[in-house]
């Protein structure tokens, strides 16, 4: 079986042509090959062994590739940190997966990396003996290659050898031990609802999905991928592996910015872009040109904000193709797609066809068990060979997670067409049990969201005496009052009975949890939240 190292000789070997940049930088693959042996020759020399976790948490980087590909020839195993996370969340995930070694890189404007990490307990990431730095030295400090940071102030890690990514280069190539059957790499599930959990990939499943995205997506050596979502998510991850796969150039983006995105577009001819709905949305209001990028042959999108629902047909207008997909950190992103020549009404909706002629899909009923039909809501369950290997460190929560007969339970609601596509309807805790139905809360939301000033809606259930009912929060434009009553008719207007909200709560903000790709909406926090309204307004 081959690996992302085979596929990364291979890029280095086929096209030589290619570029990866980043800022003022620019690799070919054969540089970014040679570079990532000498730093896997350097982790060696430090006694980073296989098997041994390194965090990476840092922002898209030709040091991130180089280091992310040394761990594969090494057989270390990379954990994922967003670059959003702070205190709590960084302890928990050095803590839980026993990180040997951090990668960081100090001076990133706007992540006080330093602060952050002098405020974790020592005695909770005690497993960590190496630190790696890159980029420029901080304001605040310097530090030299080989320098321990016992006796060194500027440094918070006390047990912790510091080195600099720069040194590492200089060291002599290592030879490669990557094997497909070796653990590559951690994402961290999303946790919005429960504990995130450590989804663990390895290095054989990470290549095939890279190659069936590569090819199903149109990533060949004509294409220019712009990376500006983060390789920190399952979805940048995913992208950027599937990228070296295709042997196509890319541009990173360490920060996303929409009028720098735009110019790269433009200047580089960027053919793909992919990311959640939201940073599509502040690209196209950066550029109003009627078409702003006439490069672009596709965009695939995550929706995540629910106020961005036209999104599609917009960007559709301005010669701008987009499609929807569906991914989560146990499958990889990219797993499926509806079929490039599908009408948009098809196309944006998340779900499609498994983009790996091995995998299948289906969904069960929760009450009975059993496997549905074409066409009918039930539980989705995902069966592939590229999918994770286990939780890391929880092997109950592992066994839980799968089926007798080997496939992945998502957690996700959805229904199977008969061409063994599938529609996805959204997670489990978020849909409603109203009236002795499963409704979609984002129905309501669109009415509701249609009433003059209001911003977003969010519709959770709650448990009364009279059985569930709906509890819509809301945020109007500027926070101006909320007109309940107009809200109250619309619903009424346009929706059964028994999908009326009992109950209409004005919000300045929305709890959100933070993921790589962006805040989501923890409905989990806002169910809380309504059942102490609706005893207040009894």
């Amino acid at each position: 079986m081959i690996t992302p190292i085979d596929q990364l000789r291979d890029a280095a070997l086929s096209n030589e042509s290619a570029r990866i940049h980043c800022d003022d930088e620019s690799l070919t693959y054969a540089r970014l090959l040679a570079r990532s042996l000498s730093c896997a020759q350097a982790l060696l020399d430090f006694g980073i062994r296989r098997g041994d976790r390194i965090a990476f948490w840092l922002p898209n980087s030709l040091a991130y590739l180089e280091l992310l590909y040394a761990c594969m020839h090494v057989g270390a195993i990379a954990v994922s940190i967003n670059t959003r996370f702070r205190r709590a969340e960084v302890e928990s995930i050095l803590e839980r997966t026993r990180a040997n070694a951090l990668v960081a890189m100090p001076a990133f404007r706007r992540v006080p990396f330093l602060e952050i990490l002098r405020e974790l307990d020592p005695e909770r990431i005690a497993s960590l003996r190496l630190a790696i730095l890159c980029g420029e030295a901080p304001a605040n400090g310097r530090f030299g290659a080989g320098e321990t940071s016992i006796g060194n102030p500027q440094f918070p890690l006390t047990k912790a050898r510091t080195v600099r990514h720069e040194e590492m280069l200089s060291a002599p190539m290592a030879e490669s031990a990557a094997d497909a059957s070796l653990p590559c790499a951690i994402f961290p599930t999303s946790g919005t609802t429960s504990k995130p959990k450590f989804a663990l990939h390895q290095q054989g499943s990470v290549a095939r999905h890279s190659a069936y995205v590569a090819s199903a997506f149109g990533y060949d050596e004509g294409a220019h991928l712009l990376q500006a979502i983060p390789f920190c998510g399952i979805f940048g991850f995913s992208q950027m592996m599937a990228t070296v796969a295709g042997r196509s150039c890319v541009t990173l983006m360490p920060l996303f910015d929409a009028v720098q995105a735009g110019a790269l577009i433009r200047e580089r001819r960027v053919t793909h872009l992919n990311g959640p709905d939201d940073l599509i949305k502040r690209l196209l209001d950066a550029f109003p040109d009627p078409r702003p990028f006439p490069s672009l042959r596709e965009c695939l999108i995550a929706s995540f904000n629910p106020t961005l629902a036209g999104l599609p047909e917009e960007a559709e207008r301005r010669g701008i193709r987009m499609t929807n997909g569906f991914g989560m950190s146990e499958i990889f992103s990219f797993f499926s797609r509806p079929p490039p020549d599908a009408p948009l009404s098809l196309r944006k909706l998340p779900g499609g066809m498994p983009i790996n002629p091995v995998a299948r899909v289906r969904v069960r009923d929760e009450d009975t068990s059993a496997i549905l039909p074409p066409g009918e809501v039930g539980s989705l369950e995902v069966f592939s060979d590229t999918l994770f290997c286990e939780y890391y460190g929880d092997p109950a929560a592992t066994r839980a997670a799968f089926t007798d007969d080997g496939y992945f339970i998502t957690g996700d609601l959805a229904s199977v067409q008969s061409d063994g596509s599938f529609l996805f309807k959204g997670r489990k805790g978020d849909f409603l049990r109203l009236g002795g139905f499963l409704v979609d809360p984002a129905e309501i939301e669109r009415i509701l969201q249609q009433a003059a000033g209001v911003q977003t809606v969010v519709v959770v259930e709650v448990s009364t005496a009279r059985g569930n009912k709906a509890v819509a929060f809301v945020r109007t434009a500027g926070d101006a009052p909320l007109d309940t009553d107009a809200l109250y008719m619309l619903a009424r207007t346009e929706l059964a009975d028994f999908k009326v909200p009992t109950l209409f709560v004005q919000v300045s903000e929305f709890p959100v949890a933070m993921s790589p790709n962006g805040e989501k909406i923890q409905r989990a926090k806002l169910k809380l939240r309504a059942v102490e309204a609706l005893a207040t307004a009894r």
